[in-house]
């Protein structure tokens, strides 16, 4: 049980690395951390056109079956972690159902990657909060999904896997 545990979090021999879905999945963070900027809502559309290109990328890149269960146990993670921020009005519907994507993602590459991921992408939100306000408390909503994006491309070059 103690190796089927550790295999998840961090990878094992038969282990693929998506390195051309992560890539377009940055992509499209790019993208739509552009336009959250500028018209401030994340479109469900969008979304679930990221996520189709992601699943669809994985499994062109023929990803073992323990990967996905990976994948998804962190994107439910990240979904929860995420709810909990909306309900508590910290975060947009668009930034909770979109936290989905590059969780499954980088949870597909190795576990411990995606759950990064949730703690970088919050601490960076922070972080841009903190800067624009000049250290002053303020309760203006800032978009999330440049954080998000920083995130996601940060966790794929910080943890470059290579097995």
């Amino acid at each position: 049980m103690l190796d089927v545990l550790t295999n998840l979090v961090l990878g094992y021999d038969e282990h693929i690395v998506p390195t051309m879905t992560i890539s377009v999945v940055i992509v499209g963070m790019v993208v739509l951390a552009v336009l959250d900027v500028w018209r401030e809502i994340v479109e469900d559309y969008a979304i679930v056109v990221l996520l189709a290109v992601a699943v669809v990328g994985l499994d062109l890149e023929g990803i073992h079956p323990q990967q996905w269960l990976g994948a998804i146990v962190v994107s439910a993670i990240a979904f929860m972690i995420y709810l909990s921020l909306g309900h508590k009005g910290v975060l947009g519907g668009g930034d909770v159902k979109l936290s989905v994507v590059p969780a499954f993602v980088l949870g597909a590459s190795v576990p411990f990657i995606g759950l990064w991921w949730i703690i970088c992408a919050l601490a960076l939100q922070k972080g841009f909060a903190y800067v624009s306000s000049g250290g002053r408390k303020v309760s203006v909503a800032m978009p999330h999904v440049p954080a998000m994006a920083l995130a996601t491309l940060l966790a794929s070059v910080a943890f470059p896997v290579a097995y």
